[in-house]
């Protein structure tokens, strides 16, 4: 039976300190069900980033950087993947770009986005674990499987409109349903495959294919008020600002756990969304870049036999004018290392890296 567990601010902040970078993702008692509560603790979070560096580098407090990356000047551990790890992107005019992760200036074009019903643009990529298909969200609420050269086929559409001007996609690895926020706050989860299709799971809604979840927001839901106090709690802030996500543990075993972390490009940071319909933000750390635009965020999962042994978090972020490829920490949310740019002609907005299957 999937359960779910709880996540705190606490017990990352113990975790970011005493956890070394390289931590194997640890068994949970289930994963997130249908109703998408996340799934978390500091051991099922733990980020994956190093990719084989030492304990040295960590001790130096070094951003290395990649080729043309440049040097960061922010603290955090190296970060650089030492074996490639293919990624599709998304860029601002509209084309799909594959690239080797360690390598995003030399992005190799797919194909222009061609075969939108209703909608102009792609907002945001991912992929799905189950079927392992590429996935896109129109701005206008079409669902899209996105073919190798940028032929896009109508699956779904979102039926609660898309309120924003840049968003953020994934898919839940456990759930098996579309996450789909945006920078005013929304909280959209979407049933790809229609109310009850498979026979087994509930439909998310009676009325629709997609959930309105609570907004995103950084203040936790006040109690409700007492029988003898008639007034009605005030509902909470709106947090503005996030346009990426990404689920970790990005397999099909039941015995591991999800959690979701969001980027904030209004403060700077990112945090775990948790629970995940409830919208909450709790944050992990500043990235320690400056952030001008809205960022694309992914989280890569390494299998053995099936199962998540260890994640690791990527996101395009622009600074400086140019959009350019980091690793980032999950536990103090710090940029750890600049793989660099990618071109003036093809830049890359939202990042969709390719499943593990071991």
């Amino acid at each position: 039976m999937r359960g779910t567990l709880t996540a705190t601010v606490l017990a990352l902040s113990t975790a970011a300190s005493a956890v070394p970078a390289s931590v194997p993702a640890q068994a949970g008692p289930g994963r997130q069900g249908p109703a998408g509560s996340v799934a978390a603790t500091a051991s099922h979070v733990t980020s994956h980033v190093t990719a084989g560096s030492g304990a040295d580098e960590t001790a130096r407090g070094e951003v290395r950087s990649g080729p043309g990356g440049g040097r960061g000047g922010v603290a955090g551990h190296a970060g650089r993947a030492k074996v490639g790890i293919g990624v599709v992107g998304l860029t601002s005019d509209q084309r799909l770009v594959a690239f080797d992760i360690r390598f995003p200036g030399r992005v190799r074009e797919l194909g222009r986005i061609d075969g939108l019903q209703g909608d102009a643009a792609i907002v945001g990529i991912d992929h799905r674990v189950r079927g392992g298909g590429l996935y896109g969200v129109g701005d206008r609420g079409g669902v899209y499987t996105l073919g190798g050269a940028g032929k896009a086929t109508k699956v779904s559409q979102l039926t609660v409109a898309l309120n924003g001007s840049a968003f953020g996609v994934d898919v839940d690895p456990a759930a098996d349903v579309l996450r789909v926020i945006g920078d005013t706050g929304q909280n959209l989860r979407h049933d790809l495959e229609g109310p009850g299709a498979d026979g087994v799971r509930p439909a998310l809604t009676t009325t629709g294919r997609t959930v309105a979840d609570r907004p995103l927001t950084t203040t936790p839901v006040p109690a409700p008020a007492a029988p003898a106090a008639p007034a009605v709690p005030t509902a909470p802030a709106p947090a503005l600002g996030v346009s990426g996500i990404g689920y970790t543990n990005n397999d099909l075993s039941a015995d591991t756990a999800t959690a979701l972390f969001a980027v904030d490009t209004a403060t700077d940071r990112l945090a775990l969304q948790s629970p995940a319909d409830a919208g909450l933000l709790m944050p992990t750390g500043s990235l320690r870049v400056a952030v001008t635009g809205p960022a694309g965020f992914d989280v890569h999962s390494s299998l053995r036999g099936g199962v998540t042994v260890s994640n690791s978090a990527f996101a395009t972020l622009k600074v400086a004018g140019r959009y350019r490829l980091y690793g980032l920490n999950l536990l103090t949310g710090a940029v750890n290392y600049n793989y660099g740019a990618f071109p003036a002609a093809r830049q890359v907005v939202d990042i969709a890296v390719r499943l593990d299957r071991g």
